[in-house]
């Protein structure tokens, strides 16, 4: 018989692996009873290897550094996303853009009067546009988290659902063809989900290293989601099950000819 240290061991070993797993699954795998393992995935969260979640577990995520020491990191492939990005605005919107450090990357390649008005919960992107003239730059308030470089919160949420914008530009933590859009933080993934109902449009850019991993907090399918752009050396088993869906966003893959 199977010892119950080396089932846990080997439960940890596929959550890393795969990033999520089903109690259901794990049982027939290692012929015991759901509630045996509902113990170890308990037993396993407690001891910080995993996070527990409806009907399974999924990798503990790590926590991101703050946004003043991400903004600078991978700048060249955020730019990249950025252009493709900056490409959704057409002339007179008005853009809600969510705090994020690609966002702010697209923030920059906005031209003064293109748009007709920039709404953001972002004080880093307010501050980049804070030259223009012909196009209004609103911040949102909220209480501000400087690991998020953003307003968050109850006002915040508050803020967006009286807004009613053409284009909405949202950061994701996550991005998973089966579940959606995913955040890190439960108050993120709020203010996330208020901006994609506000918007008539929607936009996300993600890098690779954020497809396929699981996030703790939902903000919304991708059937919400109008364009999703991603890196052009994207994996292809990711695009083709994006691709599969129904309804699918648009996928645009930035850098590559044609994107």
């Amino acid at each position: 018989m199977q010892l119950a240290e080396e089932r846990r061991q080997q439960i940890v070993d596929t959550v890393e692996r795969q990033g999520k797993v089903m109690a259901a699954e794990l049982a027939l795998r290692f012929h015991t009873s759901e509630d045996t393992i509902r113990r170890d995935l308990r037993d396993l969260d407690a001891a910080g290897l995993l996070r527990r979640v409806h009907g399974g577990a999924m990798r503990r995520t790590r926590a991101e550094p703050a946004f003043s020491q991400r903004a600078d990191a991978d700048a060249a492939r955020k730019g990249v996303l950025a252009r493709v990005l900056a490409e959704s605005v057409q002339p007179g919107d008005t853009v809600l853009v969510d705090a994020g450090t690609t966002n702010l990357a697209f923030a920059r390649l906005l031209e003064d009067g293109h748009a007709a008005a920039v709404v953001t919960n972002s004080l880093q992107i307010a501050l980049a546009l804070g030259h223009f003239r012909a196009t209004r730059v609103i911040l949102l308030g909220g209480l501000v988290s400087g690991h998020a470089g953003a307003a968050l919160g109850a006002h915040t949420v508050a803020e967006i659902r009286r807004l009613r914008v053409n284009l909405a530009v949202v950061g994701a933590c996550s991005v998973e063809a089966d579940r959606g859009l995913g955040a890190s933080d439960a108050e993120e993934a709020a203010v996330k989900a208020a901006m994609l109902a506000a918007a008539s449009r929607r936009a996300v850019a993600v890098l690779n290293e954020r497809l396929e991993a699981p996030a703790p907090f939902l903000v919304a399918p991708l059937a919400e989601i109008d364009r999703l752009v991603l890196e052009a050396d994207a994996p292809a088993d990711v695009l083709a099950r994006l691709r599969r869906l129904d309804p699918a966003p648009e996928v645009l893959l930035a850098g590559r000819a044609g994107a």
